[in-house]
């Protein structure tokens, strides 16, 4: 069953205009980073280290020219593939990782001489196919929150680098529910479709 949502928004994705040419009004980036998540930060009890790719669909939906409000504010849907390195306390073969959906909301400031810094908060439903102690469940929920510095190196193809902290736990919905809390490092570029 939970396998089934995964794959009915996918084809709901595959079938919407988000494979267009990038416009002024949305583009796809794609992204590479990885984490950590931190023994002791929260109830958090196992240090779960992940090498994560994660495709971004960007919609701009307000652009604002004037006044200290001024900037984009942008509404993402990610699409987040997670290769676990190490889990301290139980690594077995069959750890593959986790895959996730998130819907953002950004807010990219203007132009400075260095790029547009930026904000982003939001979440979504998380599916963790390694056997993660203390998780206690496989479908899971994830809220994150962050900030990063899109450089403007080429037209149309600017390069994104952030930061975020990202919250995973099962929403209460079995027991245990001990969170994973991690920070992650992302870079990307914008693909020219």
């Amino acid at each position: 069953m939970k396998i089934s949502i995964y794959i009915l928004l996918f084809a709901l994705f595959a079938t919407s205009d988000i494979f267009a040419k990038s416009t002024r009004n949305h583009y796809n980036q794609l992204l590479l980073g990885g984490g950590s998540s931190i023994k002791g930060f929260g109830e958090t009890d196992q240090e779960v280290r992940t090498l994560d790719v994660l495709w971004r669909h960007a919609r701009v939906f307000k652009e604002k020219e004037e006044g200290w409000l001024r900037g984009n504010r942008e509404f993402w849907i990610e699409a987040p593939v997670s290769i676990i390195l190490s889990d301290s306390d139980n690594m077995d073969s069959n750890d593959f990782g986790m895959v996730g959906l998130n819907f953002l909301f950004a807010w990219i400031f203007p132009e400075t001489p260095v790029g547009n810094p930026y904000f982003l908060i939001g979440g979504g439903p998380q599916y963790i196919l390694a056997d993660i102690e203390g998780v206690g469940s496989d479908l899971c929920g994830n809220y994150q929150m962050g900030c990063g510095l899109r450089f403007n190196v080429a037209e149309q193809h600017p390069v994104n680098l952030e930061i975020r902290y990202h919250h995973i736990s099962n929403l209460g919905m079995a027991d245990p529910n001990v969170p994973l809390n991690s920070v992650k490092v992302f870079v990307g570029a914008t693909l020219p479709f």
